[in-house]
C-alpha cells in the first residue's frame, strides 16, 4: 500500500496527517492515536477509508497466487498464517526448502527469526505477548492466569499486536507460535479447560494439540465430536494424533465415529465395542449411546435398547439424547408406553442442560408418538410446548409445528383453530414442502367440510421433493378420490402411499382391495386408535360398532360422525351423552336441509311433507311439545289426529333407521340435540357479531327465504323465522361503514325482505347521494314516494 500511495504522489504518515491535507496514507502507530484523530474526522471535506489488521490479509487465493509453487504448501502455510501479509514472506522464503515432515514446525526456521523479528512488541511488553502467545485465545480471564495484567493486554491492543476477535483478542497466529513454539502441557490444559468452559471449545482444542496435551486433546474430541462434523473433520482430528495415541480408547471411540459416518456401521461397532472396555466414566455413555444407534441401525434390538438404557441413566445432555435415540426405537417395536416415558426423560434433560433445540425436538417426537396412537388431544400438549420454545428462534421448525398442531385440530373437528395454526405457518415460511404440508392440511379440512373436489384439487397442485409429503399427499389424495367416486384413480393415488405401511392398508381395505379384519388386528398391534376405529366403523359388525363408538367418544373423533358408514352408529346411541354425537342439523333458511351422521335429507325424501314439518316444528320450538296439541295442528280435519300423529312418527323412524322422537307424559321430544340455522343467526344477532350474519343470510338468494318448500305447514315458524332474518338483516345494514358497497348491498338485502322499510330506503338515498350517483338517487327516491303513498 505504501508503494501504491507513493506511485501515486500521495504522502505517506507516520504522524496523524496534519490538517488541510486532503489525500494522504497514514499507518497510526496505536489504536489510541486513530481514536483521538477520529474526533475531528467529521469535518474532512471527504471522509477517509479505514482499514484494519483484519482487512489486509489475503485471501487463500491471494495467498496461492502468491506462493505459486507447491499448492500444499500455500495451503498449510495459510492454516496457521490466516492471510497475515507478514507472514507471507516467510512462508516464501522457505517454500521447496523443508521437508515436508517439517512442514508442521515451520514457524521455527531461523528464517522466522529474521521475518518476524521486526513485528515484535517493545522490550517492556515482550514478556506479557509472550506469555499470551499461549493461547490462540485471550480473555481476561485467561490473561490474568498468565500473569498479564489489564494495561498490558490494552497497550498490546493498542498497538496492534493483539487483535480483536470473537470472545477476546488474539496475537497473528504465525507470531505467536513463533513467541511461543512449545506450550508448557500443565498450563495449557488449565488454560483449555477454561476456554472450554467459555464455549470457545476450538480454541481449547487448538491449544491442546500446539501443547501435545493428547489425553485431554482426546477426551475433549470425544466429547465434542460427533457423526454430523462429517468425515473431514473426524479424519482430520485423528490424523493429528502421534500412533501410540491412535490406539487409546477414546481414539477408538472417534474412529468408530469416523466409520459411522461412512456408512460403515459395522466397523462402528466393532470399535465402539473395543473402546468400551477402558474409556473414561465420563465417556462411556458416549460411547454405550453410538453403539446402541448402530445396533438399533443393525436390527440388534436388544443389545440397543441395554445401551441406550445405560447411556441414559447417566443423565445430562448425552443422557438426554440416549433416552431420545430409545424412544425412537421403542416406537418401532410397539412399546409405545415405554417410548412415551424415554420422551418424557429426554424433555426433562434437554431442559435442564437449557439446550431449546434437543427440548423442542423431542417434545415434537413425544407429540407424534400420541398422534401415531391416535390420542389427538394429548398431542395438543407436547406440541404446544415445542411451539412456544421454538417461537422467534427458528421459523422454519416453528411453521412446521403449527402445521402439526392444525392437522391434530382439523381431527378433533376444531377446523378454527386449524385455519388459525395454518395461517401461522405461511406467515413464517415460503418454503416449497411447507407450502405443501399446509395444503395438504387445507385439503384434508375440505375434504371433512364435505367439499371433496376442492380436496382434489388441492392436492393434485402440490409438487415435492420430500417422501414423506408426497406419501401423505397421495394416501389423502386416494381417500379423496374413493369419495368422489373414482376408484381407477384411487388404486393410482395409493400405489405411492404404500410406505405409509397401516393407513396405507386400511385405505387399500376400504378400497376393497384388501382385508378389514387384518387391518383391525394390525391396528390393534401398533396401539393405532384412529385407524381402529375407522376400520372397525366400516366393518361394522355390532360389536365393532360398540367398540367403535367408544373409541370415538373417548378421543374426539367427530369427523368419523359425519362419514359415509357414520349412519350405523346412531342406532348404538343408548344414552344421552352418547346421542349429544349425533345431533340433527337443521337448515331453514333457504329449503329444508336435514344432516345427521353423513346422511342429509331434503323435504322431498320424507314420506309426507307433515312428518317433516313435525320434526321441524319439534326442533325450532327448543322444548317439548304436548301429542295432542301437535296432532290438532297438523292434522285438525283426521278422524283420528292422534292416529295420524303417531303414522308420522313411524315415517320418521323409517326415514332415519332410529326414532328420532321419544314420547313421555303425554309430551313429545327430539331424541337428539338440534342444530339450526336459524338458532345460529339468533345468536348472532344477540352478540351483534356482523361475520357470522354475513355468513347465514349470504349462503342463499338475498334475502334469504325461510321454509318455502314447507310454508304451508309452518306459517307460525316462518313468520317468527322472518322477523329475525328482519332482524338480523338491519343489525348487519347498521354495522357495514357507511361509503362502503357492502353497506348499499345490506341496505338492498333489507329493503327486499321488507320493502315497506322506509327507513332503509332512506338510508341507501343518501348512500347514493354521497358518492355523487345522482341519478341511481333520483330513482330510490321515486321508489320510496310510493311506498309512502301506499302507506298512507
Amino acid at each position: 500500500m505504501t508503494e501504491w500511495a507513493r506511485s501515486h504522489a500521495l504522502p505517506v504518515w507516520r504522524d496523524p496527517p496534519p490538517p488541510g491535507e486532503a489525500r494522504w496514507l497514514w499507518w497510526p502507530r496505536s489504536r489510541r492515536e486513530l481514536a483521538a484523530w477520529s474526533e475531528q474526522a467529521d469535518s474532512l471535506e471527504t471522509a477517509p477509508l479505514v482499514l484494519s489488521g483484519a482487512e489486509l490479509r489475503l485471501t487463500q487465493e491471494e495467498w496461492r497466487a502468491a506462493l505459486s509453487g507447491d499448492p500444499a504448501w500455500a495451503d498449510h502455510t495459510f492454516g496457521l498464517a490466516q492471510g497475515w501479509p507478514a507472514a507471507l514472506e516467510l512462508a516464501r522464503g522457505l517454500a521447496g526448502h523443508l521437508p515436508e515432515e517439517e512442514w508442521e514446525e515451520w514457524f521455527r526456521h531461523p528464517l522466522a527469526d529474521v521475518r518476524l523479528a521486526p513485528f515484535l512488541p517493545p522490550t517492556e511488553l515482550r514478556e506479557a505477548a509472550r506469555a499470551l502467545a499461549l493461547t490462540p485465545l485471550v480473555t481476561p480471564e485467561v490473561a490474568a492466569r498468565l500473569g498479564v495484567a489489564s494495561l498490558q493486554v490494552d497497550a498490546l491492543t493498542d498497538g496492534g499486536w493483539l487483535w480483536p476477535v470473537a470472545g477476546g483478542w488474539s496475537l497473528p497466529g504465525v507470531l505467536r507460535r513463533w513467541l511461543c513454539p512449545l506450550p508448557d502441557p500443565a498450563l495449557a490444559r488449565e488454560v483449555a479447560g477454561m476456554l472450554h468452559r467459555a464455549g470457545r471449545t476450538p480454541q481449547a482444542l487448538t491449544l491442546l494439540r500446539e501443547a501435545g496435551a493428547w489425553d485431554d486433546l482426546l477426551t475433549l474430541q470425544a466429547r465434542e465430536l460427533r457423526v454430523g462434523a462429517g468425515p473431514d473433520a473426524l479424519r482430520l482430528a485423528l490424523r493429528g494424533l502421534p500412533p501410540f495415541w491412535r490406539e487409546q480408547p477414546a481414539a477408538l471411540y472417534l474412529a468408530g465415529v469416523l466409520a459411522r459416518a461412512c456408512g460403515d456401521p459395522a466397523r462402528a461397532e466393532e470399535l465402539y465395542s473395543r473402546a468400551l472396555p477402558d474409556l473414561p466414566p465420563t465417556l462411556r455413555p458416549l460411547a454405550l449411546n453410538a453403539r446402541g444407534v448402530v445396533r438399533a441401525m443393525r436390527g440388534e434390538s436388544a443389545g440397543a435398547l441395554e445401551d441406550l438404557g445405560g447411556a441414559a441413566r447417566a443423565g445430562g445432555l448425552t443422557g438426554g439424547e440416549a433416552a431420545h435415540n430409545r424412544a425412537t426405537l421403542l416406537v418401532q417395536l410397539g412399546r409405545h408406553a415405554e417410548a412415551e416415558r424415554d420422551l418424557g426423560d429426554a424433555v426433562a434433560a434437554f431442559r435442564e442442560a437449557g439446550d431449546l433445540g434437543r427440548e423442542a425436538r423431542s417434545l415434537e417426537a413425544l407429540g407424534a408418538l400420541h398422534f401415531g396412537r391416535g390420542l389427538l388431544t394429548e398431542a395438543l400438549g407436547p406440541y404446544g410446548q415445542a411451539l412456544a420454545l421454538l417461537e422467534g428462534h427458528r421459523l422454519g421448525a416453528t411453521a412446521l409445528t403449527h402445521v402439526n398442531l392444525a392437522e391434530v385440530h382439523a381431527l378433533l373437528d376444531d377446523p378454527a383453530q386449524a385455519r388459525t395454526h395454518l395461517a401461522r405457518a405461511q406467515a413464517l415460511s415460503v418454503a416449497p414442502d411447507l407450502r405443501g404440508w399446509v395444503a395438504r392440511v387445507q385439503a384434508l379440512l375440505a375434504l371433512q367440510g364435505g367439499h371433496p373436489r376442492t380436496a382434489r384439487t388441492l392436492l393434485e397442485q402440490i409438487p415435492t421433493e420430500d417422501p414423506s409429503l408426497r406419501a401423505e399427499t397421495a394416501l389423502l389424495l386416494a381417500r379423496t378420490c374413493r369419495e368422489l367416486g373414482d376408484p381407477d384413480a384411487a388404486r393410482a393415488a395409493l400405489e405411492e402411499a404404500r410406505p405409509l405401511g397401516l393407513r396405507a392398508d386400511l385405505e387399500a381395505a376400504l378400497q376393497g382391495e384388501g382385508d378389514l379384519g387384518a387391518v383391525v388386528e394390525e391396528a390393534r398391534r401398533e396401539d393405532a386408535r384412529l385407524e381402529l376405529a375407522t376400520a372397525l366403523l366400516h366393518r361394522g359388525t355390532p360389536e365393532d360398532l360398540t367398540e367403535a363408538l367408544a373409541l370415538i367418544r373417548a378421543h374426539g373423533y367427530r369427523p368419523l360422525l359425519r362419514g359415509g358408514t357414520a349412519h350405523r352408529l346412531v342406532a348404538h346411541a343408548g344414552d344421552e351423552a352418547t346421542r349429544a354425537l349425533f345431533p340433527l342439523e337443521i337448515r331453514v333458511l333457504g329449503p329444508l336441509r336435514v344432516t345427521q351422521a353423513g346422511r342429509v335429507w331434503e323435504s322431498g325424501d320424507f314420506p309426507t311433507r307433515k312428518s317433516a314439518a313435525l320434526l321441524v316444528a319439534l326442533a325450532l320450538s327448543g322444548r317439548s311439545q304436548p301429542r295432542e296439541g301437535l296432532a290438532e295442528r297438523f292434522w285438525p280435519g283426521a278422524k283420528n289426529p292422534v292416529a295420524s300423529l303417531q303414522t308420522a312418527i313411524y315415517h320418521l323412524r323409517s326415514t332415519f333407521g332410529v326414532s328420532p322422537i321419544s314420547s313421555a307424559r303425554g309430551r313429545l321430544t327430539l331424541t337428539f340435540p338440534v342444530r339450526s340455522d336459524l338458532a345460529d343467526l339468533y345468536a348472532a344477532v344477540t352478540d351483534r357479531d356482523p361475520e357470522r350474519l354475513g355468513v347465514l343470510i349470504r349462503r342463499e338468494a338475498t334475502p334469504p327465504t325461510v321454509l318455502p318448500d314447507l310454508a304451508a305447514e309452518l306459517h307460525e315458524e316462518r313468520e317468527l323465522a322472518e322477523r329475525l332474518v328482519l332482524d338480523a338483516l338491519q343489525v348487519y345494514a347498521a354495522a357495514q361503514p357507511g361509503d362502503s358497497v357492502e353497506r348499499r348491498d345490506a341496505l338492498r338485502a333489507l329493503i327486499g325482505a321488507d320493502p315497506l322499510d322506509v327507513g332503509a330506503r332512506t338510508e341507501l338515498i343518501d348512500w347514493h347521494l354521497a358518492r355523487g350517483e345522482h341519478e341511481s338517487a333520483a330513482q330510490e327516491r321515486t321508489r320510496l314516494e310510493e311506498v309512502q303513498r301506499e302507506l298512507e
